[in-house]
């Protein structure tokens, strides 16, 4: 009876399980998960909603444009800038022609996600030219507007035929401006990037917008800057950058 009584008193003066404690625990681990599983859902729930919205807006610029190009083939609106390719060679006063529209999809998939859409036309000035420079600043000057207009010279390199010192550089091409607007969607913040390339004159416009502001409104404003007419296509646009040709 004294051993039994001893191996009781000494039960009594262990510690109890934690099993409340176990519990707790368990239950603080699961409403964690649970908290990050909400997250996730949420998270793929809004980078879906993200990616529809972007890819909407390429689709209605898509559908705008086929047929701003299908008018704008008919009308050949003069272009209202000179692009000045050099001090003594502008291309000025000449029609926009060839509009023309295409579109690209990540994949080969018929539902598969944008990856841009782009309008493109040009100003044919139907010459031929044959221009030489000889000064490094000169040269870097030309060959940069070249690259803007989107213009692919024949260049040689005339040297000396004693010494075999480089006299100047001599630059062959057809003086056609290219012209440009892309649309590059980003899927993941529901924003569109526009850039244009020589409305202006040759320089490269670019900025971003959200995608539910790309609607046929705005795409009016593109269309009036295209011919020439006064514009609102950049209001509210983000990070508005132009560069312009050398």
């Amino acid at each position: 009876m004294l051993a039994l009584s001893r191996d009781t008193s000494e039960n009594r003066s262990r510690p109890p399980l934690k099993t409340e404690r176990i519990v707790g625990f368990l239950d603080d681990l699961r409403r964690q998960a649970e908290a990050q599983t909400a997250e996730r859902e949420q998270a793929a729930t809004s980078g879906q909603r993200n990616a529809m919205l972007a890819d909407a807006a390429c689709k209605t610029t898509f559908q705008y444009w086929m047929q701003l190009a299908t008018q704008l083939n008919v009308l050949q609106p003069v272009a209202k800038t000179c692009y000045v390719i050099d001090s003594r060679h502008k291309v000025e006063g000449l029609p926009l022609s060839g509009f023309r529209v295409d579109a690209r999809h990540q994949s080969e998939a018929t539902a598969a996600p944008y990856d841009h859409v782009v309008l493109k036309c040009a100003v044919r000035s139907g010459q031929h030219l044959t221009i030489t420079k000889n000064f490094l600043t000169d040269i870097e000057r030309l060959e940069g507007r070249l690259r803007q207009a989107c213009i692919q010279p024949e260049v040689e390199a005339v040297r000396n035929p004693d010494n075999g010192k480089l006299q100047e550089m001599r630059y062959d091409f057809d003086a056609d401006i290219s012209i440009s607007v892309l649309l590059t969607p980003d899927h993941s913040n529901a924003s569109v990037r526009f850039e244009v390339k020589n409305i202006d004159g040759l320089e490269t416009v670019s900025f971003d917008l959200r995608a539910i502001e790309v609607s046929t409104a705005r795409l009016d404003e593109l269309a009036k800057w295209l011919v020439g007419q006064p514009h609102e296509f950049l209001k509210g646009a983000q990070n508005l950058r132009r560069t312009e040709a050398p």
